[in-house]
C-alpha cells in the first residue's frame, strides 16, 4: 500500500529523503512531466519571445496536409506586472508533495512554513506569482490533491495578441 500511496501522491511522510519509495515518486513526476510537455505550446512567455517547438516529422501513415496550418505566436499586450494571472493554492487541500514546484519551470511555487509538529510536509505557497506564464495551466492537472486554482481564462484573453510566426 505504501508504494501505491507514493505513486498516487498520497504519501504522508514529511520528505522523500532516505525513503525506499523515492524512485516511485520520481517515476510519477517524470510521467506527469511528459504528459504536461504536450500542453506547453499553449503557454505564453512573459518576455514575448515565445517560440513554438519544431514540428515533428510526419510518419508514413500521415499524409502531408494540402493546407498547412500556421502556428501563431502569443505576445502580451500589457506589462506582466499588470496582468493578475497566477495560481492560488488552497492550504487545507495541499499535501506538500511538491509536484507543482518540480514541474513549474519559471519557479512560481515555494515551500511554505514547516509543520511545527514535524509530522507533515510543509505546504507550498505561490512565492513568485508574476513569474507565471499568462494562460499557462500546466500545474493544475499535476496537483494530486486539487489544491491549485487558476483564474478563468476568458478574462485574460484580452491581454494576449496572436501574431503570425
Amino acid at each position: 500500500m505504501l508504494l501505491l500511496d507514493c505513486f498516487l501522491g498520497r504519501c504522508g511522510k514529511p520528505s522523500c529523503d532516505g525513503c525506499l519509495c523515492r524512485p516511485v515518486r520520481a517515476l510519477r513526476i517524470a510521467r506527469k512531466s511528459r504528459a504536461m510537455d504536450r500542453c506547453e505550446e499553449g503557454a505564453v512567455d512573459s518576455a514575448g519571445a515565445w517560440t513554438s517547438p519544431e514540428p515533428a516529422a510526419l510518419t508514413a501513415r500521415e499524409a502531408a496536409p494540402k493546407h498547412e496550418t500556421v502556428k501563431k505566436k502569443k505576445r502580451l499586450l500589457a506589462p506582466r506586472e499588470e496582468i493578475p494571472w497566477y495560481p492560488t493554492i488552497k492550504p487545507e487541500l495541499c499535501n506538500g508533495c511538491g509536484d507543482c514546484k518540480v514541474l513549474c519551470k519559471p519557479g512560481v511555487f515555494e515551500l511554505g512554513e514547516p509543520d511545527p509538529t514535524g509530522i507533515q510536509r510543509p505546504k507550498l505557497v505561490v512565492g513568485n506569482p508574476y513569474k507565471c506564464l499568462v494562460l499557462c495551466t500546466r500545474c493544475v492537472p499535476v496537483c494530486t490533491s486539487g489544491a491549485i486554482i487558476m483564474p478563468p481564462i476568458d478574462e485574460f484573453e484580452k491581454f494576449v495578441e496572436y501574431v503570425d510566426s
